[in-house]
């Protein structure tokens, strides 16, 4: 048996310089139990260790944030409302939240790195220096905004008078909608309200084509969006037959073709099976669309754990660490996450993250109640250097194993993490149950209820953990020994 750490490694990797991630937005009647799902992985680097943080809300004398990565300040509110978020570890907190709730239910991720047009840009170029960027969205917008809307308000003010500091998309949430923005340019953007029969998927693109400017309710932009476009020669009225958001501030390139597409193309697919849809035309993919089931948050897992399973472009299977195909689930994942609200129910229990720590493919996905107290296992640790006590490496070291002999370790990781959601899943139901008739008596026991979930199911995924690495270096020392037996007197 040989050992193939090193180039399966690089195929779960990859050697593109392009990183992001990979963005699933879902309406209620797409959804088969009405709720509302923004989903996405980030994906950068291996050695990134996110923490759970809980920010309390504060009445603020004055007073501004400050990105850790570029110039950026931004007055804080004046009432800061509470709010969750999943930060990079060595920002303690401050900044890098890359999804979470507020005290009042709203959700948003931030952000799906995307590219804009280089035409455009070279007249309006991104205010690297004091834009804002991903590591202040989340922690600028996230504790002063009541609504989805609001979020998508303030943060394309903020690009208007600042600047974005590079391209994104960044997806909100409520219990009226989802809504999606994209960075146009420097000081350009649009955003849309998602149809709530249609489901969404962004790939380092920038996806979004109509707008009605009339349309306040479904549709928001930079005021002088479309003026910018036609004073730049991108436009024409006259003749164009309508104006397009993606092909005017967009970028449609050779890196596209492999690296962002087949991702859309395969989501796009998975979610239709009537859909005709070849990748040799992307420009006819559909920016939104109706799926022939109703998705679940499982359907939702599924894809973001993707990686062309079955297929000649499946990197990990094949050991082909030269294959173009970009997979969605990537070995530089650090964190993936699927923001759910269902709006019957109340906001303790009908706003739950689910989060998989790492490489979407090997980790599971495990339940928050916004409501709930976080254990501190989820709070401990840092990216860049692996220890025995939080949450992010435990479930690390396993996928850092699998990954040595992925076609033999991986169906075993799978099954147990397979049975571990089962089981959460079959507890999810009894807590809720028992949360509704206990709420209305003993609120106090009720959140004892929430906290008690979050601890079982935390030992759970990380009992199962455990076991998998004991279970997998029995394997790999196995392996090495039958390599190595050397025989003979």
């Amino acid at each position: 048996m040989k050992i193939k750490l090193i180039s399966i490694l690089t195929a779960a990797c990859m050697t593109s310089s392009t990183f992001a991630c990979t963005t699933i937005l879902v309406g209620s009647e797409a959804s088969s139990d009405g709720s509302f799902i923004i989903a996405r992985n980030a994906d950068h680097s291996s050695l990134v260790n996110q923490h759970w943080f809980y920010h309390q809300p504060q009445t603020n004398e004055g007073g501004e944030f400050k990105s850790t990565s570029n110039g950026f300040t931004y007055a804080l509110p004046k009432n800061s409302l509470g709010f969750s978020s999943f930060s990079k570890a060595k920002t303690n907190d401050k900044s890098f939240g890359s999804a979470g709730f507020n005290e009042l239910g709203i959700g948003m991720s931030a952000t799906e790195t995307i590219y804009n047009n280089p035409k455009l840009l070279k007249v309006d170029p991104y205010n690297e220096a004091t834009g804002i960027n991903e590591d202040s969205i989340v922690n600028v917008i996230l504790p002063r905004i009541h609504s989805a809307k609001e979020g998508v308000e303030i943060l394309g003010k903020i690009i208007e008078d600042k600047g974005a500091a590079e391209g994104f998309g960044v997806a909100f949430v409520d219990r009226d909608g989802i809504w999606y923005l994209e960075t146009g340019s420097g000081h350009q953007w649009m955003a849309t309200k998602i149809e709530n029969d249609k489901y969404f998927v962004s790939a380092n693109q920038g996806r979004l084509q109509k707008i009605d400017l009339n349309d306040k309710d479904n549709y928001l932009s930079s005021p002088d969006l479309v003026k910018f476009a036609q004073k730049n020669g991108l436009y024409d009225p006259d003749k164009d037959n309508e104006f397009n958001f993606h092909k005017i501030y967009s970028v449609d390139d050779v890196n596209d073709i492999t690296y962002n597409y087949p991702r859309v193309y395969e989501l796009q697919h998975l979610y239709n099976d009537q859909i005709k849809t070849t990748l040799d035309k992307p420009l006819q993919f559909p920016v939104f669309k109706s799926p022939s089931e109703k998705l679940s948050v499982n359907d939702v897992k599924k894809g973001l754990r993707d990686h062309y399973q079955g297929s000649s472009h499946d990197p990990y299977a094949n050991s082909n660490p030269k294959e173009l195909y970009r997979p969605i689930s990537v070995f530089r994942a650090y964190q993936s996450h699927i923001l759910q609200v269902r709006p019957n129910l109340p906001k303790s229990i009908g706003e739950v993250a689910y989060i998989g720590w790492g490489m979407t493919d090997l980790t599971p996905y495990i339940a928050f109640y916004q409501g709930a107290e976080i254990p501190a296992i989820y709070k401990t640790g840092v990216g860049t250097k692996a220890d025995n006590i939080s949450a992010y490496w435990q479930l690390r070291k396993v996928q850092t194993l699998t990954m040595t002999n992925y076609n033999e370790f991986a169906p075993i990781v799978k099954a147990a993490y397979k049975n571990f959601e089962e089981k959460q899943a079959n507890l999810m139901k009894d807590t809720e149950n028992q949360y509704l008739e206990l709420v209305k008596t003993d609120p106090k026991q009720a959140q004892i209820l929430l906290n008690n979930f979050e601890q079982q199911v935390t030992q759970q995924a990380m009992a199962t953990a455990r076991e998998l690495e004991n279970t997998l270096f029995t394997k790999l020392t196995y392996n090495i020994d039958e390599t190595y037996h050397f025989s003979g007197a």
